[in-house]
């Protein structure tokens, strides 16, 4: 998160919504900044409700909301009603308004159990904005605040506004490290009868210190963590053990395949919303998905290279293949199935994907 000045809220106008707006209202007269209130309506109304329900209608209520908010301090800067696909245009919106953080109110189920929506978790995969993810009703103040950090620049940057949010709030910080588990019977093979922490452990331990001394962190109720096992039920465990109210974190990790943006561990906790999450990104996510694209291109492209090279064309055409899944105008993959065919004896095809390869890098290179 930046300076928290712009806070777009995307409300479904439920009890979730009631949720993300309290956090909003919360978070403004924290940080002094403006709200911005969105609703998405479906393309089509079912009957009995096409006739009776409009954008104008829909609008004169988010006014009300509005009031509402205005008589508690914070201003309300806009009011937004649109029509499609809501999680595509909450992000639209977010980036065209150039707002710090989206707020969005979990899915209820029972009410003791509050789960991610599904409109939730498709912003969370899309979303180059920060997401808080609303669990409570009453927005209370955070007063314990987890942080699991695994290295990543997503993970740092959460570290950064895990920091900024603790002090603002006065809130008690932990900052989690968690180790993957060596299965047991390996760990009994290394160190049967020790129960010493391991070296890896060590220097877990060590570089999550380090980590945190590159922020200021004077007047903060901080403590390091680092345990070991399955990383999300760790995340889990920890918030329930510290009873926790929010949790900040990062989109991706080191571990996560080049294309996941919403790391599988980042996933399964929001997906369990044990409390509030914020979630956030690298600095610039659009960045991440050409740089992940760019690698993943490059290793096919290389692994293809070398197969055609030891005469195996066939398995080079596969490696090519994925290099267009990932860009299709990618004009080297054209050009490598094309040789790829040739060495397969299948010439007609090789003069048409040579064809193309001239043609993307006449219009598009």
């Amino acid at each position: 998160m930046r300076e928290l000045k712009k806070i777009l809220v995307a409300t479904d106008l439920q009890e979730a919504g009631d949720s993300c707006a309290a956090t909003a209202v919360l978070l403004a007269q924290a940080f002094d900044s403006r709200i911005l209130l969105l609703h998405v309506m479906p393309d089509i109304l079912s009957d009995p409700w096409a006739d009776e329900v409009s954008p104008e209608s829909v609008a004169a209520l988010l006014e009300e909301w509005k009031l509402r908010i205005e008589s508690g301090g914070p201003s309300v800067e806009d009011i937004a009603v649109l029509r499609g696909k809501a999680s595509y245009l909450i992000c639209q919106h977010a980036e065209y308004k150039d707002v710090d953080l989206i707020v969005l109110g979990a899915s209820q189920r029972r009410t003791s159990d509050v789960r991610l929506g599904v409109t939730a978790g498709r912003v969370l995969r899309n979303s180059v904005k920060p997401v808080w993810l609303a669990a409570q009703t009453d927005a209370a103040p955070p007063t314990a605040i987890l942080c699991p950090v695994d290295g990543s620049w997503a993970s740092r940057r959460a570290l950064g506004n895990a920091i900024r949010l603790a002090r603002r709030f006065d809130a008690r910080l932990t900052v989690l490290r968690v180790r993957e588990a060596m299965p047991e019977v390996y760990a009994r093979m290394m160190r049967p009868d020790d129960p010493t922490p391991s070296r890896e452990m060590r220097k877990l331990r060590a570089s999550l210190n380090a980590l945190v001394g590159e922020y200021d962190i004077d007047g903060i109720n901080l403590d390091t963590q680092v345990r070991e096992g399955v990383a999300h039920a760790e995340i889990l465990s920890a918030v329930a053990e510290l009873t926790c109210d929010l949790v900040v974190m990062g989109t991706e990790g080191m571990s996560n395949p080049p294309r996941a943006l919403v790391g599988s561990v980042t996933e399964k906790v929001t997906r369990a919303m044990p409390c509030s999450i914020v979630v956030v990104s690298e600095e610039d996510v659009l960045a991440a998905r050409l740089r992940a694209a760019m690698a993943s291109i490059q290793r096919h492209m290389q692994e293809g290279e070398s197969l055609l090279r030891a005469g195996n064309p066939l398995e080079s055409l596969a490696e090519y293949e994925q290099c267009l899944l990932e860009e299709p105008t990618y004009a080297p993959a054209w050009e490598g199935i094309a040789a790829a065919y040739k060495a397969l004896g299948d010439l007609n095809k090789a003069d048409r994907c040579k064809e193309w390869a001239q043609q993307i890098r006449q219009t598009i290179w």
